[in-house]
């Protein structure tokens, strides 16, 4: 029995590709949940490498402000040069201010300040779907600076 009626055709009959827009959508799904949380988890790392330069960058001031007073004195200002034991205390006391709980790495010279900060991340997304977690590492120096060092414009 054929369920014809006048006026309407024949009901076509399936050909076994009934499933396949339902497996098309499911992996298109899945490539768009991937592509979000690369965006999501990228867009963390990325925030928190700035925010650890910008920790790095704070402390290696901090530390090339101690300036050997008796030298800076002796010289006539002529000599800007760091006391190390000063400087890497006065960079060590900001990280601890701002809160770093990472690896730090703080050396000092007489001429200079070298700070690496480093920590493992643990991102929301990948890593609940076996990715380990990823360590960040950013590194700065500094040196010290007395004075108007660039011509000053009118």
């Amino acid at each position: 029995m054929t369920d014809t009626q006048p006026g309407h055709a024949p009901a076509a009959r399936l050909s076994g590709e009934e499933g396949q827009i339902l497996v098309l959508t499911v992996v298109l799904a899945l490539a768009l949940l991937a592509i979000l949380g690369l965006v999501a988890d990228g867009g963390l790392l990325f925030a928190r490498h700035r925010e650890l330069q910008a920790i790095a960058d704070a402390a290696a001031r901090a530390g090339a402000a101690q300036l050997d007073e008796a030298t800076y004195r002796a010289t006539g200002g002529r000599i800007a040069q760091l006391d190390p034991a000063q400087a890497r205390a006065a960079a060590e006391r900001h990280l601890r201010a701002a809160g770093f709980t990472g690896q730090t790495s703080v050396s000092a010279s007489t001429s200079q300040v070298t700070i690496g900060l480093a920590e493992t991340i643990r991102t929301p997304i990948f890593n609940n779907v076996g990715f380990s977690p990823i360590r960040l590492a950013v590194h700065t120096r500094a040196e010290p600076r007395t004075g108007i060092t660039q011509p000053q414009g009118r």
